[in-house]
């Protein structure tokens, strides 16, 4: 398995899962163990990462970016901009 395959198997499962498990058990040690997963393994690398790349928006970890995807899926796909804090700096900034 490729370093690429390992991380997203540990964004997309282990560091949820744990973070679960951690919530559940009411141990903090666990969640912080995968929100260290998060902050020190780099960002994903796909179509939506690439798209806010363009817009000047760089994720620098893989919390980041599961942020963007969020956000992208949330509210961008949505048209769902009014409810956006990005989106409500931006427009506000152009004005």
């Amino acid at each position: 398995m490729r370093n690429e395959q390992i991380n997203l198997l540990i964004i997309n499962t282990i560091a949820p899962i744990l973070y679960t498990y951690g919530k559940h058990r009411h141990d903090i040690t666990l969640c912080s163990k995968a929100e260290d997963f998060m902050h020190n393994l780099g960002s994903e690398e796909n179509g939506i990462i690439r798209k806010w790349r363009q817009r000047g928006i760089t994720p620098t970890c893989a919390a980041d970016s599961q942020a963007l995807i969020q956000l992208q899926k949330g509210y961008c796909d949505k048209s769902n901009c009014c409810n956006c804090r990005i989106a409500y700096e931006l427009i506000k900034n152009r004005t």
